[in-house]
């Protein structure tokens, strides 16, 4: 049976230490998986409704205009996470864990979705019992709700071992 592992990456100097202290940890060792998990931010407000108009063809542009920059945002949102993926992936392999036991997932939040949330239910899914994530990972979390991704993790991931790396 494999010790599975979910790393949280985003672009921050503290995911990268995450995916670093994973990679020593499990090195060339047998029976390790990883998840590595990007949840993106939440699209930003703008992108979210329009001003709306009374004339039923204006309001069904709008609409198509709203669409259009919401899938150009989602798409240059994955793009970028794309890259963190590929170092976190180099950093694994470099380190000996072999290309079939990493696994790359990129998540769109929904509406009243938070990352915490996201996270948990992920591992769950993925049947991770480890979380790994920076101390300071997801800057736009803190941002919205005033406190760390990881002690948010801490608090509502009993069934886990969170892993938050300074």
């Amino acid at each position: 049976m494999d010790t599975r592992l979910l790393v949280v990456l985003d672009d921050s100097a503290a995911s990268k230490r995450a995916v670093k202290y994973v990679a020593r940890f499990i090195g060339k060792r047998k029976g390790f998986r990883v998840c590595l998990l990007h949840v993106l931010p939440p699209m930003p407000s703008e992108l979210l409704e329009h001003g709306g108009s009374e004339n039923p063809v204006k309001e069904s542009r709008l609409g198509i205009n709203q669409k259009t920059a919401q899938h150009r945002w989602i798409s240059t949102a994955k793009k970028a996470s794309q890259k963190s993926m590929d170092a976190a992936r180099a950093t694994l392999q470099a380190a000996g864990v072999s290309a079939g036991a990493v696994k790359a997932l990129v998540y769109e939040p929904g509406e009243n979705q938070d990352a915490a949330d996201i996270i948990l239910s992920v591992a769950r899914g993925s049947h991770c019992r480890t979380v790994v994530v920076g101390r300071e990972s997801a800057s736009w979390f803190q941002e919205i709700f005033s406190e760390p991704l990881a002690d948010e993790l801490h608090r509502r991931g009993k069934e886990f071992s969170i892993w938050a790396i300074e």
